[in-house]
C-alpha cells in the first residue's frame, strides 16, 4: 500500500469514510462497553443517514473532514469544527477548533499519521481565527489520552460519574 497523503475530503470519499467511522465506533465500544454498543446491523437507512451527514459536513464553511489516503484507500480521518463561545459576562469567550473525531486504521497506527491529521486540523482552525483546539475523549486504558497529552493537550475540565448501584 502507498504511503498515505493527508488531504481535505471530497464527496467521492464518502463511501470510503463509512468503514473508518465504523472502526472508530468499534474502538470506543470495546473501551467503554457500559456506555456504547454496536447495533445488531447497519441498515440501509443508517448508512443513508451517515452519507447525508458526511455530505452536509463537506458543505459547511465551519467544518472540515481531512483524510489519510493510501492510493485510493482511506486509512485515517479527522473531523473538525470551528466554534465560538456564547457571550456571557462571567466567561472569557474563545473562538476554537473542535476535533470531533480522529481515527487511524489499526494497521497504520503509530506511523505519525494521527499527528499529521491533528496538525492539519490545527492549521485549518487557526487560519479561521481559532485560538485553541478542544476535544472530548472517553477515558479507558487503551484510549487516546496519552496520544493527545503527547501532542500538548491538557485537561481543562473533567466529567465525573459514580455508580449508584
Amino acid at each position: 500500500m502507498e504511503t498515505p497523503v493527508i488531504r481535505r475530503a471530497v464527496e467521492e470519499d464518502i463511501k470510503g469514510l463509512i468503514p473508518l467511522y465504523a472502526e472508530f465506533h468499534d474502538f470506543h465500544v470495546r473501551g467503554v462497553p457500559d456506555r456504547l454498543c454496536n447495533p445488531a446491523s447497519m441498515t440501509d437507512t443508517d448508512e443513508t443517514t451517515l452519507v447525508n451527514l458526511l455530505r452536509s459536513i463537506l458543505q459547511q464553511d465551519d467544518a472540515a473532514l481531512f483524510v489519510a489516503d493510501a492510493g485510493g484507500t482511506l486509512v485515517g480521518l479527522a473531523e473538525v469544527y470551528l466554534r465560538q463561545d456564547e457571550p456571557h459576562p462571567l466567561i472569557v469567550a474563545h473562538r476554537y477548533g473542535y476535533l470531533q473525531s480522529l481515527i487511524v486504521s489499526a494497521q497504520f497506527r503509530r506511523s505519525g499519521m494521527g499527528r499529521q491529521l491533528v496538525v492539519v486540523s490545527h492549521k485549518w482552525a487557526k487560519e479561521r481565527g481559532a485560538t485553541e483546539m478542544q476535544l472530548d475523549i472517553w477515558e479507558f486504558p487503551a484510549g487516546p489520552l496519552h496520544f493527545y497529552e503527547h501532542l500538548g493537550y491538557r485537561t481543562l475540565k473533567r466529567h465525573l460519574v459514580v455508580d449508584l448501584i
